[in-house]
Parts: C-alpha cells; structure tokens; sequence
C-alpha cells in the first residue's frame, strides 16, 4: 500500500513539474514576442521619421494639403521717428504770416524710442514647411523728434503717437518649433496724439488730420518666431517705404518740407488654433 502511495506521488509531483516548465516557456516565448513586436515598433518609428527628415521642403510641399489654422496675438512696440532734419523753419501767426519778430528752428531727430502696443487677428494657410499669413492688426506707432531753437535752446520735444490699422502679408518658413517670415504691409493710419497737432500748428494753418490721414502707406514686416504647440512668441520689425507725414510747413512765401516716417521693432504673444 506504501509502494503505491509512494508511486501516485512520484507520478503527480512530475506531472505538475512539466506543467510549470511548459507555462515558463510558453511565458519566456510571449515575452520574446512582445519585446520583437516593441523593438519592431520602435524601428519602424524611428524610420519613418528620419524618411520625413530628410524630405526636401518641395517633396513635403507635394506631399502635404493646405491646412487652415486661424489665431490671435498682441504686444508692445518699441518705436522710432525717423525725420528729415531741415533748419531755419519760420514759425507763422494764425494768419499764415511769419511771426513777428521772425523766429526760426531746426527739426532734428531723437534716437528714444517710445512705447506702444498692438492686437489683431490672422488666418495661417501652411502647405509643408511654407505658410502664407494675412494679418489685421491694431497698432500704435510711437516715436520722437526735437524742436530746437537757433541759438540750441531745446523749444519742443515731441513725444508722438500714431495709431494705424496694419495688414501684413506674410510668407513664411516652419522648421521644427521655430519659424522665419517677411513681407509687405499695407498701415492704415487712424489718428495721432495731439501732441503732433500741437507742434506742428507753430509752422502752419493747414489741417494736419486730413494731411495724415489721406491714404495708406506701405511698408515691410520681417521677423522670427517659435512656436510651443497653440502658443507662440515672435520679434519683429516693421518699416514703411514712404513717409507717414509729408508735407509743406512755414509760411507760404519760404515753405520747407516735413517729413517723418515711423519704425518699429515689435515682441508679440499668441495662440494659433
């Protein structure tokens, strides 16, 4: 009776030692399985991004539509006037006149910049890693300019601000998070302080509002950005091609010609969905 107990034990006891051995292969083959499925992932991954990496930008142009995304952003500006410096401009009576007795002054540039602002909104079309940008934005143009007097004696400094409504056009280049972009602006000016107003009726009895504010004027936009998924920082310079006032003061009989064009460098913060 022993020899037989002894006998079903033996038998038992190797039964269940080749199941165990039998599920720990089968476990150590699904680990295997597993880790050649991962690693097999994992290449095919890596492949496939170093194929997008080395895709020239007219390949990726092909390959990819047009996306729309549309955004928001706004900032400050740090501003500059830049003017014709002219001398010897004859301040004039409220009859047009020179004044009497005869004063003269020169209008010479100041190199402080003056602070401002800006908010608009744009919509982004992108087709690989190029992007066209129309933009409308709200800005204020700040800047700077003296008045002295003949013998150096500072008459005036004015502290100007313009407020214009600008539409850039841009056309850009996407690489990674960061973004390069340039174009033409079309700044539509509004209105100024009436600090401008003030300076300026010394030396003449025209409307200075309808000389400002007659049409546009056009300028470059240029500048670099990055971008952290929705939200992005960007720097950039804008100039105008022409003058943003430009025309005759001092009296009638001895006119000179004043000139002042603004430019700015711009640090702007957004969100583009």
């Amino acid at each position: 009776m022993k020899k037989l107990l002894l006998v079903l034990l033996s038998a038992i006891s190797g039964s269940l030692f080749a199941q165990e051995k039998v599920d720990t292969t089968l476990m150590k083959t699904d680990s295997v399985k597993v880790d050649t499925l991962i690693n097999s992932k994992e290449t095919s991954t890596k492949r496939k991004k170093i194929e997008e990496d080395t895709l020239s930008y007219a390949e990726e142009f092909k390959r990819d539509r047009i996306k729309f995304t549309f955004g928001l952003r706004g900032g400050i500006s740090f501003g500059k006037y830049q003017v014709k410096e002219i001398k010897d401009v004859v301040r004039v009576s409220s009859s047009g006149l020179p004044q009497f007795p005869i004063v003269r002054d020169n209008f010479l540039n100041n190199a402080q910049s003056t602070l401002g602002y800006l908010g608009g909104v744009f919509v982004r079309m992108t087709k690989g890693s190029f992007y066209f940008q129309p933009e409308a934005v709200y800005s204020q143009k700040g800047g700077k300019f003296d008045i002295l007097q003949t013998n150096g004696t500072l008459f005036r400094r004015v502290s100007g601000t313009i407020n214009a409504v600008d539409i850039p056009l841009l056309f850009g280049l996407r690489f990674r998070q960061a973004r390069i972009f340039a174009g033409p602006v079309a700044s539509f000016p509004m209105s100024f302080n009436q600090e401008i107003e003030d300076a300026l009726k010394v030396y003449t009895i025209k409307d200075v509002k309808n000389e400002l504010l007659v049409r546009p004027k056009f300028g470059i936009n240029a500048g670099i950005g990055f971008e952290f998924k929705h939200f992005f920082v960007e720097g950039r310079y804008e100039g105008l091609f022409v003058n943003m006032l430009d025309y005759e003061i001092g009296p009638a009989n001895n006119p000179v010609q004043f000139q002042m064009a603004p430019s700015q460098f711009q640090i702007s913060i957004g969100l583009v969905k």
